[in-house]
């Protein structure tokens, strides 16, 4: 109970602060100490989510009848004439529209934070404040994009997204790679240093895992291939099994272990359980007879109609958006910049020079807000590299809540199914494995050089 008042108490202190420092200042002194980096990256994802949630607003059936009752909004409203063409909501046309303001903004911002190295930086006010102005500026520019874009516009935009959404599918699949990693490193460095029942912690999480997979696989063999030419889902649940088999079994080859100590059974269940998600995630998008919740009608115009389930749908989402904002936010550290190769000691291209100071209590002096600035001497993470990864999440969330729509269709109604987002899903497990085996033997191969393994 007493963290969750503590979280809902940021929260408010978050948005107080979209009112000015006064404001800012009065309601977060209720809340613990927070950084200044902590409160920025909070706003920020809070925009994100803002972006989310009107796109799954206008996707709701029926939107379209209860705006036209207000007047002066729906271009055909029986009240009074406004400019928006309400028909279109609902398609996946306009979620295009709202998120392309938005994808603006983080470009930008992404441009004008670059070689940025200390709050201390001119830009670092723009970076940490003016709120108000920054949610006002892009629900405007999304209410103009919204009026104003034009349809023929989807194409091109659509092309740039994938370009976005594939780059940040890598960084994420490499992200995750490094998190298994990281987990089984620190916890066997605890069973070593510490106490040997960490131990008892990885096998727990290995049978879980493994349990998960292996029910998982079962489920997807009884309920998506249980139709005429089911072979296709044969296939891709049969590689998804083989693969998990073929990446334990690395993880655990005395060769492998001989160069990286820390490989395990914990990596391999963690990437092949979210590689079995990834398949379950893409069958259940398959808009063919051996999808259970594929449900094809026919409309009352004759038009062909699909219904879908909204759980799932809402579990995807959810799950998503979770992996989206904790991608984000862990790239843009100064440690994961320097993993990618856009950081470095002596600073790089996107700005992650500095020294990181954090002044914890001491900074905060009585009666002061207890928001502190703690990157007058060096930024905690790249800004521009920060915004960058906004900037492409939004593409890939756009990608997402349209099922990887094909602009070039004539059909721009939404449904939940596809078969690019399909194979969208089932290339990206595979992916996942490629780049986690590749983990494990590169050290072996080439043994000379430093894959940080000790």
């Amino acid at each position: 109970k007493d963290n969750l008042s503590l979280l809902m108490g940021c929260i408010v202190s978050s948005a107080a602060c979209c009112l000015g420092s006064a404001a800012c200042g009065c309601i977060s002194s209720c809340c613990p100490t927070m950084r200044s980096s902590t409160t920025t990256r909070l706003m920020y994802s809070g925009l994100l989510l803002l972006v989310v949630l009107i796109s799954l607003i206008i996707r709701i059936p029926g939107i379209e009848d209860k705006l036209e009752k207000f007047p002066g909004i729906c271009k055909d409203s029986q009240v009074i004439t406004g400019k928006l063409d309400c028909k279109s909501l609902g398609s996946y046309l306009f979620v295009y529209k709202v998120c392309f303001p938005v994808v603006i903004f983080f470009f930008l911002m992404s441009l004008i934070m670059i070689e940025v190295r200390s709050s201390r930086d001119i830009r670092g006010g723009l970076q940490n404040g003016f709120w108000l102005w920054k949610y006002l500026i892009v629900i405007a520019a999304i209410i103009g994009s919204c009026v104003g874009m034009p349809d023929d516009f989807a194409y091109p935009w659509m092309i740039i997204a994938y370009i976005g959404a594939f780059i940040f599918i890598l960084i994420q699949l490499l992200l995750l790679v490094d998190f298994a990693h990281t987990w089984n490193e620190t916890w066997l460095d605890n069973a070593e240093n510490k106490d040997r029942s960490w131990m008892c912690g990885i096998a727990f999480f290995v049978i879980l895992d493994f349990a998960a997979i292996l029910v998982g696989n079962i489920l997807l063999y009884v309920f998506y291939t249980k139709c005429t030419g089911n072979g296709l889902n044969i296939t891709v649940i049969t590689i998804n099994l083989i693969f998990t088999f073929v990446s334990a079994g690395l993880s655990i080859l005395p060769r492998i272990q001989e160069h990286n100590p820390h490989s395990g059974l914990l990596q391999a269940s963690v990437i092949s359980l979210y590689c079995t998600y990834l398949i379950w995630s893409g069958l259940s998008a398959d808009p063919g007879q051996c999808n259970p919740m594929f449900k094809n009608e026919t409309g009352t115009n004759g038009e062909s109609i699909s219904n879908s389930n909204i759980a799932s749908t809402c579990i995807g989402i959810a799950i998503t958006v979770f992996v989206v904002l904790w991608s984000v936010l862990q790239t843009s550290s100064n440690d994961y910049s320097k993993k990618l190769g856009v950081g470095g000691e002596e600073g790089a291209l996107l700005g992650c020079g500095g020294t990181y100071n954090d002044g914890g209590n001491d900074a905060v002096e009585e009666g002061k807000p207890r928001v502190y600035d703690n990157e007058e001497d060096g930024v905690a993470y790249s800004y521009s590299f920060f915004h960058f990864m906004f900037m492409i999440a939004t593409l890939y969330l756009m990608l997402v809540l349209t099922d990887w729509w094909n602009a070039n269709s004539d059909d721009k109604q939404t449904g939940m199914y596809s078969k690019t987002s399909l194979w969208i899903k089932v290339v990206s497990s595979w992916l996942c494995y490629l780049i986690y085996s590749w983990t494990l033997v590169a050290p072996a191969i080439f043994p000379d050089r430093d894959f940080g393994y000790s």
